[in-house]
């Protein structure tokens, strides 16, 4: 795993907490060892070829997202995050990927989005899981129930019998698990994590956290000085 270094610097400069739903379920706080310019020591996963990576997945930064797909602050940051990619993506300056983090005690649907999402990234490809997430985020009220699903997901060139198959057997469960576990190894050490909670990897690898829904403003900041280092 690799090791996630946080100095004071960049906790003010790229991740004063905005809109999030947090593990606990209450409002979140500065961590008050960061406050005492001490760090935080964080693991988080290696970026591979299993992850749903936009963009270069060489890009000089890399944003990682744990988001659920139920959380309204995370579909806000989603809208975000896809204009910073208009903005940065086709240069290849910019990649974003997207890890799930279901939080299952207040979020019923948040789990089952995921699975049905792989399901449709690993039956039509994976650019489909993109535009699954974007109709998912685009109208979380209805569009996250399953027979909403499973019409967005025959839209994108799934066959029917497939997916679902693939859904009752939650065929990808473990792939989701895998990402959710992740996130609690962040969350054991960051009091403030919860959704969205993203890791800007500049080019030089320092690692910037930008915890809730940050405006499109301070991410472009945030993007702007890691390309600059």
């Amino acid at each position: 795993m690799n090791k996630l270094f946080i100095p004071l610097s960049i906790i003010v400069a790229g991740a004063i907490i905005g809109g999030a739903v947090v593990l606990t379920n209450k409002a979140p706080n500065v961590n008050p060892s960061v406050a005492q310019n001490e760090t935080l020591e964080l693991e988080l996963a290696p970026i591979t070829d299993s992850d749903h990576i936009k963009g270069n997945p060489d890009a000089e930064v890399l944003i990682v997202e744990y988001s659920d797909f139920e959380c309204p602050f995370c579909s806000g940051f989603h809208g975000t995050m896809s204009r910073i990619m208009d903005e940065y993506g086709d240069s290849g300056k910019v990649a974003w990927v997207y890890r799930h983090m279901p939080l299952d005690r207040i979020h019923q649907k948040a789990r089952p989005s995921s699975e049905a999402s792989e399901c449709v990234a690993n039956l039509a490809g994976a650019e489909k899981f993109w535009d699954f997430a974007d109709a998912m985020f685009a109208n979380q009220e209805e569009n996250l129930e399953a027979s909403k699903m499973r019409e967005i997901a025959l839209s994108l060139g799934v066959d029917g019998g497939a997916y679902d198959t693939c859904v009752s057997e939650r065929t990808y469960q473990d792939r989701v698990e895998k990402d959710y576990q992740d996130g609690l190894n962040i969350a054991k050490v960051d009091p403030n994590f919860g959704t969205p909670y993203n890791i800007l990897i500049s080019k030089d690898g320092v690692q910037i956290p930008i915890i809730g829904n940050q405006p499109y403003a301070q991410v472009k900041a945030a993007i702007d000085a890691a390309l600059t280092e």
